[in-house]
């Protein structure tokens, strides 16, 4: 099988190891500049195809015959013409049971939500958003600590387990002429999530100054890390100095019969990190 891979972040590197001998290319973003100096810095999987002599690309103007095309964390929408290109079709990889938090941030929302396990749903990729029928939805712990930065590492390290298993049997499946393999999604039951933005991070400092964050503040530090962060506006010499919550945690024993929400690092803005006790 030819593979086409799609996708930028860190968090795809299991895949792309799990993929590897099936792959002919990686299409990833141009390099962009990052930091305050604006050096233009290559990519993740850029990084990874180099590394691993795959041939590699930078827009999505296929070239060549794929068997499939697996995308993930792409952060870019592929042209009809080209997610067509691949025989077996274009797959998806996002984490959600779909047709729930379609969009571009389920996994912050599952845990704005509180839930206790997280999907990963591998789907056909259509002309509209995420709607596609299913090859594959398994569910997976959420752990009472895990924020969205640890459980997009582990739910990618999960699907690269059975990511190529599931794959070549689609495909053997195809090959011996089995029709309805995928399931069509039912458009009724959709929720959708958008993408975030600095200002979901925002708690109000007097929430923090009355001590009247709980379970559910937590929930939206968890979501919120490592971006946007959670953070605040303190009042302070008539100004308004931005304050980030780096790190915290629930007091369960509160006298109040509530989960209260404990701060143990904070950043201001311009200044080194900081304990709070």
């Amino acid at each position: 099988m030819k593979i086409v891979f799609f996708g930028t972040s860190k968090y795809c590197l299991p895949v792309l190891d799990a993929l590897k001998p099936q792959l002919e290319l990686v299409v990833a973003r141009p390099d962009k500049p990052v930091g305050r100096k604006q050096i233009l810095t290559p990519c993740a999987t850029k990084i990874w195809a180099i590394k691993n002599n795959i041939h590699l690309q930078e827009t999505t103007s296929l070239e060549g015959k794929f068997d499939l095309g697996i995308v993930a964390d792409y952060g870019r929408i592929i042209p009809e013409e080209e997610f067509n290109i691949p025989k077996l079709g274009t797959f998806n990889i996002h984490f959600s049971k779909l047709p729930d938090l379609r969009g571009a941030s389920p996994v912050q929302q599952t845990l704005l939500r509180g839930n206790k396990t997280a999907w990963v749903t591998i789907f056909k990729i259509e002309k509209t958003l995420d709607t596609g029928p299913v090859l594959d939805q398994r569910e997976f712990p959420i752990f009472p600590d895990d924020t969205a930065e640890t459980l997009y590492t582990r739910l990618f390290e999960e699907v690269a387990k059975y990511l190529p298993e599931r794959i070549m049997n689609y495909e053997l499946r195809i090959m011996q002429g089995e029709k309805n393999i995928l399931i069509p999604q039912d458009h009724a039951k959709a929720t959708y999530c958008q993408r975030l933005t600095k200002q979901d991070g925002f708690v109000k400092w007097s929430d923090i100054e009355n001590c009247e964050l709980r379970i559910e503040n937590y929930n939206h530090f968890r979501a919120m890390t490592p971006w946007p962060g959670l953070w605040t506006l303190r009042p302070a010499q008539g100004k308004l100095q931005r304050m980030k919550i780096l790190k915290c945690h629930l007091d369960q024993s509160s006298v109040t019969g509530h989960s209260s929400l404990v701060l143990d690092e904070i950043q201001f803005e311009g200044k080194k990190p900081e304990k709070t006790h």
